[in-house]
Order: structure tokens, then sequence, then C-alpha cells
């Protein structure tokens, strides 16, 4: 089995094992990891939090995406960019969750007239279908998250995951960017690349 034929079928396989999550699950499971990264000290010090709105089973997030409005951070989403800006990603400052429109691939995005927030000084939480304990990433397969971190390499990239997303070991390639430190219901992993950091 060549390495991309290994790549999809690990995606395949966790996609499938975390769609067969309850709805009641995710909630108590996102609520765990989203308490983990309230009281971390990356929260603490983040002047923006880059956030996501939750896809399908996704760790949902949104609680943490309250919890940072109601104290006063700055909070941004993505918005995929229109077909003639190929693959591009961009946040956008929300003041409120219903500041939300469908965008590309059914993923709930800013809307129309929020501000742009440039990526840097801040926290950004990462979604993905499965991640070792050395950061490494597999997402969707689009790399807008992979390009955005290349352009904005001093965010602190935190992934958000439940625990059997997480797998020992998984190949990489060299536009992958790994994440710095893995959250999920049950522990949080400081991975290969928080280490490097000090």
């Amino acid at each position: 089995m060549n390495f991309f034929t290994e790549r999809e079928k690990l995606r395949r396989l966790h996609k499938k094992r975390r769609d067969e999550m309850s709805a009641e699950e995710v909630s108590d499971y996102s609520r765990k990891i989203c308490e983990s990264v309230h009281d971390s000290d990356w929260y603490a010090g983040c002047a923006v939090l880059y956030a996501y709105y939750p896809l399908g089973r996704e760790a949902d997030c949104r609680p943490l995406i309250e919890r940072a409005l109601a104290e006063g951070k700055r909070v941004a989403l993505p918005r995929t960019a229109d077909k003639g800006q190929k693959c591009r990603m961009d946040f956008f400052q929300i003041t409120s969750l219903k500041q939300v429109v469908e965008g590309n691939f059914h993923v709930m995005e800013p809307e129309t007239g929020c501000p742009p927030v440039q990526g840097s000084d801040g926290l950004i939480l990462v979604p993905g279908l499965v991640f070792d304990v050395e950061g490494r990433r597999y997402g969707y397969g689009k790399g807008y998250y992979d390009r955005y971190f290349a352009r904005f390499p001093g965010l602190l990239r935190a992934a958000l995951a439940f625990e059997h997303q997480v797998e020992a070991n998984i190949k990489a390639i060299d536009t992958d960017i790994a994440m710095q430190r893995i959250y999920t219901e049950k522990t949080v992993y400081p991975t290969g690349e928080e280490r490097n950091m000090g």
C-alpha cells in the first residue's frame, strides 16, 4: 500500500469512528476539551482566539468561543476564498456566533462585513481527522490550514480531537505542518513541536 492510499484509508477509518459517536458523547467530550483549553497558559496569554465552527462530529469548540467572547477576547473564524483564489483561507472577527452563514463545503463561516484578522499573536484551534502524538495531522485533504500556518508561523497551533483520533505515529509530507499541542477529552499531548519551541 503506498503512502497516499494509506493516508486516505486512515482518514476514512477515523471519520467513520467519529461519525459513529453519539451526540451526547460529542457534547460531553467537547465540553471537557474546551475546559482544558480554557484553563491553559496558551489561552490565558492569547490576544486572539482563532477558532472554527464545527462540521458534523468534529470536536465542538463553540462553548469555548462563547466563553472567550464573554471574557472580552477577540475571536475569529475562517472563511475560504472564492474560486479565483484557489485554496486560500483567512480569518474574520466575530462578536457573536450568530454572525455566521453557510459557506464552501457546508461549513459555517463569518458573514460578509466581519473585519479581517491577520494571523499573528494568537492561539489557533485546529480540527482534523487523524493526529499522532508528535503533532502530525491529516485534515480533509485540501491543505487550507497548512498553507495558513506557512503564512503565519507565529500562531500557537492547538488541535482539538477526540482520544480515538490520535495514533502513535502517522506519516507526513513536506507541506504538512505539525500541531504544537493536541487537546483531547482525556489529556493534553505536548508534541515534539512544542518541546522544540523553547
